[in-house]
């Protein structure tokens, strides 16, 4: 039997993309509400940055006040810049007498020439405190150039070579009523990680009687160490079913003070992991729950919660651009981009308030005229189902942008901010920016399926929103970093305005763009775009390659490069023992083993709808890969996985690497064996329902491969 093309549908599916939770807390009490400003007609100091700062104790004290640094985010040398903003909630102005850094400590024997942690402030303070004036912080929305509403202490650690932890506090004297000395504990960890939950929301919509629906929750680790998820509580709904790694959590079987995993699932650093939420109704009335998921993430010891609603009329809140990108600006003149808001639910959108979020550059700001109404909580601006309305975000860049160590641009930041009725009662959409001294062209990118995807999704990227001040965008120049292993290539070319490119291996993929503009002045710095490729079933297989005699791994075509097949064996596959121990090697069985010719074998159920059958996905004949196997609901037994060196069409050996991902996570990586032309290797066990991956070896330790393996049932 000959191999001829593809074997086999492609399958597509679009989902949720991640959502980016950057969220900048005040002082937070236990409920996470802002600091309380304090009535009478004192000063009140409060601390802001991103995440929290300090506890809030009787009478709005400020306690436990602390921020650690975490060395694993860069590399030795590099900075890791915090910034606490001091802010006056009281009744007059605020003085502010001293900032200090005290008890700078290290490790035992370090020895250091300058501190690791060391802080900054504006000149202006600088100035009061050497002429020994006195600095005053304006209540909130009376500031001056001369009294200015916040004071922004920039707390800088460089990491240094010996990880040794290191701890100082930040100390600030004011005439505050509330905390007249507040003290920031500052410390370093080796690295923790760091949970991020998307979407913080789930709506299933309308789920009739009988029918049933699952959804995902991501679960992203974008910390330095490894992410423990130690245990859940899920009220609410009895409607509603969590699914863990195959093990099933209905409400009405979780006690109150929630359940502890007996053996926790653990999200590598970069990497991530999903659990699934399932939906039954059993009557058509409207169905809420709350998701709490607990992890050792330190900033966020109280859980991550995720809402959960079905059957219910619900407003829908979206925005373009998700992402106000206003590229570089002249400084000095005005720059505005409008940001429409629809309301994509099944209810009225109501707007309470539309603002620039505390910390983001005063460079920013919004314009409500639009709107033809100021929204508030008594008057809000209402948007019909369907209906939008529009905002303008402006920018006037006050001086040229600096230029960072790296030799990039340090862009100006900030977040708009729109409350109101959704599921996203603070809908925030980032902002950026920077001032330049020639305007250049700005460049943009959108992409059609979003921020995450599952491999073998063909991603639209559109460029062609890009624009130039003076003039018209004359090319365009696409770059990628894409995953180990990773050979696609952007099609038509990279300098097409809105190419596609196929997203086959699972990781994380990011964009960038440069535009230039009719004079041949490129954009100032390019556009990015991050997507994650997450496997969206049980079991997925990868296989990559590669052939050092290819001159040209991404081309297609007949024979264009070499031609390996991943093989996904179920246990009574049979047929001839040609590698000699004794038993059929099950190979090329039909039907029980899936592979280019028995790409979708139906193993389990005979109901199609049924997700419980194995797929090859992409079987790729010309040189590289990835060949995927796909398994959503495993049954109980032991798989084989296997690679076979079909033809190497006159390219010589060729380097393979197979990874097993288990819900999404990466369990098991062998990177670049030796096959030769019609070799088969036989590589891991998976074993189900605990998804344990065991690397097969011969006697010798080596991998086990038998050469020159032809099925007698079929030929090259």
């Amino acid at each position: 039997m000959r191999k001829n093309g593809l074997s086999g549908a492609l399958k597509l599916f679009v989902v949720v993309g991640l959502v980016a939770m950057a969220t900048a807390a005040c002082g937070t009490d236990e409920a996470g509400d802002s600091n309380t400003a304090m009535t009478g007609k004192y000063p009140v100091i409060e601390l802001q940055a991103g995440g929290g700062v300090c506890q809030i104790a009787g009478g709005d004290k400020l306690i436990n006040c602390k921020h650690q640094f975490d060395q694993g985010q860069v590399e030795p040398g590099e900075p890791i810049n915090w910034t606490v903003f001091v802010k006056n909630t009281g009744e007059r102005d605020l003085k502010i007498k001293a900032v200090e850094l005290q008890d700078y400590q290290t490790g035992e024997g370090v020895e250091e020439t300058e501190p690791a942690i060391v802080f900054d402030t504006p000149t202006e303070f600088k100035d009061a405190m050497n002429a020994k004036k006195d600095f005053y912080v304006a209540r909130s929305g009376e500031g001056t150039d001369e009294k200015p509403e916040e004071l922004a202490i920039r707390v800088v650690f460089t990491r240094p070579s010996d990880d040794k932890e290191r701890s100082a506090k930040l100390v600030i004297l004011t005439d505050a009523s509330n905390s007249p000395k507040v003290e920031v504990l500052l410390s370093t960890a080796k690295g923790f990680p760091k949970i991020i939950v998307s979407p913080p929301f789930i709506n299933f919509g309308q789920v009739g009687m009988g029918e049933v629906r699952e959804e995902k929750i991501n679960i992203l680790n974008t910390g330095a160490n490894d992410l423990v998820l130690k245990g859940f509580t899920l009220t609410g709904s009895h409607f509603y079913t969590l699914i863990v790694e195959g093990a099933e959590f209905p409400v009405a079987n979780v006690p109150a003070e929630g359940i502890s995993f007996e053996e926790p699932p653990v999200v590598v650093a970069g990497n991530v992991t999903y659990f699934k939420v399932r939906f039954e109704p059993q009557n058509a009335e409207p169905s809420i729950a709350t998701l709490k998921i607990f992890s050792n993430d330190p900033e966020q010891e109280k859980g991550v919660e995720v809402k959960i609603s079905g059957n219910e009329s619900v407003p829908c809140i979206a925005v373009n651009p998700e992402k106000v990108n206003f590229g570089g600006k002249k400084f000095g003149e005005l720059a505005s981009v409008p940001v429409t808001i629809k309301a994509c639910g099944e209810a009225q959108l109501e707007l309470y308030n539309i603002y620039i979020k505390d910390g983001s550059s005063t460079d920013f700001a919004v314009d409500t005229t639009p709107l033809g109404a100021i929204p508030s909580l008594e008057a809000p601006v209402v948007v019909k189902v369907g209906g939008e309305v529009k905002v303008d975000v402006t920018f006037i860049p006050d001086a040229v942008n600096p230029i960072g160590e790296d030799g990039s641009m340090i862009m100006d930041t900030g977040v708009l901010v729109i409350d109101n009725n959704s599921f996203q009662k603070s809908k925030e959409v980032e902002i950026m920016g920077a001032g330049v001294d020639v305007v250049c062209p700005t460049a943009i990118i959108k992409v059609a399926e979003g921020e995450e995807v599952i491999p073998q999704t063909l991603l639209h990227l559109y460029g062609d929103e890009s624009y130039a001040a003076n003039g018209t965008i004359q090319k365009w120049e696409w770059s990628v970093e894409q995953p180990n292993g990773s050979q696609s290539v952007f099609v038509p070319s990279a300098q097409f305005p809105n190419p596609t490119f196929e997203a086959n291996v699972a990781g994380v993929y990011k964009f960038y763009l440069t535009v230039y503009d009719q004079t041949n002045t490129p954009s100032c710095f390019p556009a990015e775009y991050e997507v994650v490729v997450i496997p969206d079933e049980a079991i997925h297989i990868e296989l990559l390659w590669h052939t050092p005699e290819d001159p040209d791994e991404t081309d297609t075509g007949p024979e264009a490069g070499s031609d390996l097949d991943l093989h996904f064996l179920h246990p009574w596959a049979a047929g001839p023992d040609l590698d000699g121990d004794g038993n059929p090697d099950g190979w090329f069985d039909i039907p029980f083993d899936a592979f280019w010719f028995n790409a979708h074998p139906n193993w389990g159920s005979y109901d199609p709808a049924i997700n419980d059958d194995p797929g090859l996905d992409r079987d790729d004949t010309d040189g590289a890969g990835p060949e995927n196997i796909n398994l959503d609901i495993p049954e109980n037994v032991t798989y084989r996985v296997g690679i076979h060196y079909w033809n190497d069409h006159g390219y010589g050996a060729s380097y393979a690497t197979v990874r097993v991902y288990i819900y999404a996570q990466l369990v098991f990586e062998v990177q670049d064996t030796m096959l030769i032309d019609s070799d088969m290797w036989e590589v891991c066990t998976v074993e189900w329902p605990s998804g344990k991956v065991q690397v097969m070896t011969d006697a010798y330790g080596n991998p086990k491969i038998t050469p020159d393996y032809h099925n007698p049932y079929f030929f090259q």
